[in-house]
């Protein structure tokens, strides 16, 4: 006779099935709550520190029922990658432990949808790139990292949709960046929607430095021709796009150099701050072994960054 394993989250905090995994394990489903889709690879990377303990661990979460393991591909990536997601019974359970009074509403109409699971896990490449060159002897590093479904809720809507949020402390200083990850699949009109959707926001408030929106691609060809697609786009006060490619922030994403539509250069240290003088912890590889850190990796962050306080719903 065959026995199912019974999910090990049943009734919501306290249970003493969830007080038994270990702190990492809990970190990383929590984490997912809003990070909706992880690798081995980044498991090990947030939490586990080395590849086969992570392989292990995801796999007696996949037998606890906690998680759902599946390969994901598409026609840009045929090969494809296995990831890692909640259970739909274990989301909710988590949810409403994270949110005891409920998630914020959506307005009327709007759906809670995130990109696909290839297009989410390009973007936590990213942050993976950031993660893994923090630099303490430069006092360089992220100090916060937003995933898709946190800005989703608590931000502006349907019309602006980030891939990412990511906080980077150089010094004193805190650099805000939203991240677009662009796989080569959206013509040039659409990727200049995106970015005219960051000024209807953020062209009427206050604030002394732009808004920076640093869009990711894959190579240099596709790279000029985002920047050709983006030459209506002024290089104003309030909103700055900037390109670059994957692989270059792949070797050094605080050394990377970003262009602008109209060719300025610059790298990622070098884009203007927009606070000094009050910066957080640097995030480090195994950050999710620090409970405290899950705040600097969701939607907690929109609270503590004043450039997003204006818009935040």
């Amino acid at each position: 006779m065959t026995t199912v394993a019974r999910p090990l989250v049943r009734a919501g905090p306290g249970v003493a099935a969830w007080t038994a995994l270990p702190e990492r394990d809990r970190a990383l489903l929590l984490w997912l709550v809003q990070g909706d889709v992880v690798t081995a690879e980044l498991a090990a990377l947030l939490a586990h520190g080395h590849l086969r303990i992570a392989q292990r661990r995801l796999a007696k979460l996949v037998g606890y029922g906690l998680l759902m393991g599946f390969g994901a591909a598409n026609r840009q990536r045929p090969r494809g990658r296995y990831a890692y997601a909640l259970t739909k019974p274990v989301r909710q359970q988590l949810e409403r432990m994270v949110w005891p009074d409920g998630k914020r509403k959506l307005p009327d109409g709007q759906i809670e949808t995130v990109s696909p699971v290839i297009h989410q896990l390009a973007t936590h490449d990213v942050f993976a790139s950031f993660l893994r060159a923090v630099d303490h002897e430069r006092n360089v590093g992220i100090t916060a990292w937003v995933p898709e479904r946190a800005l989703i809720r608590l931000t502006w809507g349907a019309w602006l949709r980030p891939d990412a949020l990511v906080v980077i402390g150089v010094g004193e200083a805190s650099i805000v960046l939203f991240i677009e990850r662009d796989l080569g699949t959206e013509r040039g009109g659409t990727l200049w929607a995106k970015v005219k959707s960051y000024h209807d926001v953020y062209d009427r408030r206050t604030e002394a430095a732009p808004v920076h929106v640093g869009l990711v691609v894959d190579t240099p060809r596709r790279a000029a021709s985002v920047r050709r697609g983006l030459r209506g786009d002024s290089d104003g006060a309030a909103v700055r796009a900037w390109v670059t490619t994957a692989p270059e922030l792949a070797i050094n994403p605080y050394d990377a150099v970003w262009l602008s539509p109209s060719g300025d250069a610059t790298r990622t240290t070098e884009l203007t701050a927009h606070w000094t003088g009050d910066r957080w912890d640097l995030l480090e590889p195994g950050c999710l072994a620090d409970p405290d850190a899950l705040e600097m990796l969701d939607e907690r962050v929109i609270g503590f960054v004043p450039l997003l306080r204006v818009v935040a719903r």
